[in-house]
């Protein structure tokens, strides 16, 4: 975590000092918020050190878990309060913000470093399919409750809370789908397993400088990618290489001695102008050890994403009560502060790192990390959201108003059309940008 994320811990104490002692609304949503950030931040660092002890599968796992943590800490104790309106916001707030302002954002950060972006096009369009399920499931109960206000018909809201349980059921059993298939490789391992075998076996099968510098090259990218269930083809590549190690230790003891004398001068028979093979798998098996070695320990990191949890849970209690107050004195209508403030509070540790990958050129992970929490909204925090309302003071269903879907429908439409080619340049971007701050001054000057 940043340095700069620890030196706002200080907020994260001082929003429970000023909880007790009474301040101004404002002064204390913004000390909550501040404090927020990087209880979050330590909320993501947690969960890579627990995916380091539990491996690839049950790491994807976490990170689809505790990916919105914050979100959905902060919609639960809204909707405790009864800010229905404030929660709902949220929601489509959460998505457009990953969806255009964070994936706007990267792009364009990383097209003026780097140029055109290229990235695998079967990820991205597996991405759009799931925004698409998400805005079906967002759209039909709006549409159900348009039509039937005009129709005159009868019962219209309970239906439509009963429409709106019914999808959010829909929607957890295609974000279940889209782990088992994702993460655990649900009847898809057969099919992995062989190519990976496939494109492992061509590397092992000739024992030359070349061969062993595509098998370290191809190591590099899987330790990369975000592929689930690296970690097995790590430890082969690795268990390769140290076999490698020895073996051309030995070779190489054999050509030291065995040197050829042309007059008064010494020749080796190994050709020197080639590069040592040796040199290189030393080096990366060396690193590879220090990596098990400064692996920290699994009780620490549980310990502290508990920590980071309960934290983020009181200092949302405390951002929660100052929204009434907070948007009574500034004049803010309670959409405007779901559907932009408070997605950008719980989400912005994950911002910076997304935009940090597009630096990086690491073009994959940054559609992973923006569309996949967009789809982990969509598909896990609405419906848990819409599902524990059965138990608050006010019904959250997924009726949105006509302007949150219109944009969240054109975004969806944006991130297939943009990905589609597989390369991405910055004015691609600067379109999503541009999308995200129409939506936010429309909803900002007319509160719908």
């Amino acid at each position: 975590m940043s340095r700069w994320l620890y030196i706002l811990l200080i907020f994260s104490v001082l929003a429970v000092i000023l909880d007790f002692v009474g301040v101004p609304p404002l002064l204390l949503f913004v000390v909550a918020a501040l404090g927020i950030l990087p209880l979050a931040a330590l909320i993501g660092q947690s969960v890579e050190e627990v995916a380091e002890h539990t491996g690839e599968r049950v790491g994807g796992l976490l990170f689809a878990t505790f990916g919105n943590a914050t979100e959905l800490i902060i919609g639960i104790l809204a909707l405790s309060k009864g800010l229905v309106d404030v929660v709902r916001a949220s929601i489509i707030g959460s998505i457009l913000g990953n969806a255009l302002l964070v994936l706007g954002l990267a792009v364009c950060v990383g097209c003026f470093k780097h140029g055109r972006l290229r990235f695998e096009t079967r990820s991205a369009s597996q991405y759009a399919s799931l925004l698409a399920l998400s805005v079906g499931g967002l759209l039909l109960p709006s549409i159900a409750e348009l039509f039937a206000t005009r129709e005159h018909q009868t019962q219209i809201v309970e239906r439509g809370f009963i429409l709106s349980d019914f999808i959010a059921v829909l929607l957890l059993l295609g974000y279940i789908a889209f782990i088992l298939y994702s993460v655990f490789r649900v009847f898809d391992k057969q099919q992995g397993n062989e190519n990976e075998e496939e494109e492992m076996g061509s590397l092992f099968g000739a024992r030359s400088v070349a061969a062993i510098a595509r098998l370290l090259a191809y190591r590099r990218r899987v330790a990369q990618s975000s592929v689930p269930g690296k970690s097995g083809v790590l430890s082969h590549i690795d268990g390769t290489l140290h076999a490698i190690i020895s073996d051309e230790a030995s070779v190489k003891v054999f050509h030291d001695k065995a040197n050829v004398t042309v007059g008064d001068s010494v020749q080796p028979i190994v050709n020197t102008a080639a590069p040592d093979p040796l040199l290189a798998l030393q080096v990366s098996h060396q690193e590879n050890a220090q990596e098990k070695q400064a692996k920290p320990p699994l009780w620490r990191a549980l310990l502290l994403l508990a920590a980071a949890t309960v934290g983020v849970a009181i200092l949302s209690e405390i951002l929660v009560g100052t929204i009434e107050p907070m948007t009574a004195v500034l004049h803010w209508n309670a959409a405007f502060v779901g559907l932009v403030f408070l997605p950008l509070i719980g989400g912005l540790p994950e911002y910076f790192n997304t935009i940090s990958m597009a630096l990086d050129k690491r073009i994959g992970l940054v559609l992973g990390a923006s569309a996949g929490s967009s789809i982990q909204i969509a598909l896990l925090m609405a419906p848990i959201l819409v599902l524990f309302s059965l138990f608050t003071p006010g019904r959250l269903d997924l009726v949105f108003n006509i302007v949150e879907l219109s944009v969240l429908a054109l975004a969806t439409f944006l991130f297939s059309e943009i990905t589609k080619d597989g390369e991405l340049v910055w004015l691609e971007g600067f379109l999503l940008i541009l999308l995200y701050a129409m939506m936010g001054g429309t909803v900002f000057l007319f509160g719908l």
